[in-house]
């Protein structure tokens, strides 16, 4: 299928997401086993969905047949604000709407993926803020550091803000976790890269050390005498245990910090026309060189790993993981690697399509109905299927 088939399927599956999910407010329903007659949606599938729109802007216009990116946005934008909670010094979005009865614990996840989406709308469009904003939420993140001495694999990020024992899930939840650390290393070196400000040289640092804490702790590849190139582990629990489970956003966020690290350690964008033309391509030592090879092993240790099993996968962890992998593509020399990336994400997009759709377009995964979470990993995937590859080092 060309691009203009995925696009609009994208803007299809777009389109039923906001008919079935969108409260006369502006702002998403709640959903799933936890839903609440009347309640808004948490920040997690909120931040997915802002994604998909921001996917849907880095579509080419030609492409998108007509479809309003910038209005999808700009909705999202202004929804996502009834979450920002800046009673803190160190503000973020809440994982429930401000003022509501609800939660509003804050995750250091949650506004990772936000930041990200931010980060990529700043590279869409220029100029604009947005990166202002993934700057306070990187703050947010570094706060979140665990500086105790006395425990196992000492420093990460926590999952969720450490609050004081009369609230909050941080009073019994102490887990630090790759999903807490890896896009927060991603966010802070996009950041790095984006601004040229005097904290770049302390952002960098800082994502570095997200980076290096994952792959001392809960690098699989560490344990086969193959270190830093994965699999990856999901946490450590708050009583220094393991948990061993192998998620897909996991292995794609440490493949797009990888990227990253080569990107800025080359000094370009790193599109496919460079690296096929850079040292690496050649096979000499470039700078990036050691961060590249890591990408490509954690990123042909997934296709293998998941090959089949990607429906075992929950649809939002996958569309994590296609969305980094595309951004290898952009800097990887291995044509191999990046034909075996597309016709992953190609199978799986057109086996949901097929079997997991509704007369409704909206999308069905294992028993459950639809949900907001399972509709928006739709619409970045069809989208992100759609863009032209020579805007894959735009995605964040």
């Amino acid at each position: 299928m060309n691009g203009q088939g995925h696009a609009a399927r994208a803007v299809r599956a777009y389109a039923a997401m906001r008919r079935h999910f969108l409260r006369r407010d502006g702002l998403y329903r709640r959903d799933g086993p936890l839903r609440v007659l009347g309640a808004a949606a948490h920040l997690w599938p909120t931040a997915r969905a802002f994604a998909a729109a921001v996917d849907l802007l880095g579509v080419r216009a030609t492409t998108l047949g007509g479809f309003d990116a910038e209005a999808a946005v700009s909705a999202h934008l202004r929804a996502l604000e009834a979450y920002w909670d800046d009673t803190s010094p160190l503000p973020s979005y809440a994982s429930d709407v401000i003022g509501s009865r609800f939660g509003g614990d804050r995750y250091y996840d949650d506004n990772a993926w936000v930041g990200l989406a931010l980060v990529q709308l700043e590279r869409l469009r220029p100029g604009h803020g947005h990166a202002q904003r993934a700057g306070a939420l990187f703050g947010f993140a570094v706060g979140g550091w665990d500086a105790r001495p006395d425990v196992p694999s000492p420093g990460g990020v926590f999952w969720v803000e450490q609050t004081p024992p009369t609230r909050g899930a941080g009073v019994a939840n102490h887990d630090r976790n790759t999903v807490s650390n890896a896009p927060n290393a991603q966010l802070g070196l996009h950041l790095a890269d984006l601004s040229a400000d005097d904290d770049d040289a302390g952002r960098y640092a800082r994502a570095h050390d997200m980076y290096d804490w994952v792959n001392a702790t809960l690098d699989a590849g560490r344990d086969a005498g193959a270190p830093a190139t994965g699999l990856f582990f999901d946490k450590v629990r708050g009583d220094g245990t393991l948990d061993r489970t192998l998620w897909t956003y996991n292995q794609g966020s440490m493949v797009g910090a990888n990227v990253l690290l080569a990107r800025q350690a080359r000094g370009d964008a790193g599109t496919e026309a460079e690296a096929g033309a850079g040292t690496e391509a050649r096979g000499e030592a470039g700078p990036g060189s050691v961060y590249l090879a890591r990408a490509e092993a954690i990123a042909a240790k997934a296709l293998r790993h998941y090959a089949g099993a990607y429906e075992r996968q929950p649809p939002a962890f996958n569309a994590i993981l296609f969305r980094n992998l595309l951004q290898l593509c952009a800097v990887t020399s291995d044509a191999g690697l990046r034909e075996r990336i597309r016709a992953a994400m190609s199978a799986y997009a057109e086996a949901a399509w097929a079997s997991h759709r509704d007369g409704h377009d909206r999308f069905r995964f294992g028993r459950a109905g639809p949900t907001l979470l399972h509709q928006s990993a739709m619409v970045q995937i069809y989208a992100l299927l759609a863009w032209d590859p020579s805007d894959y080092g735009a995605l964040a």
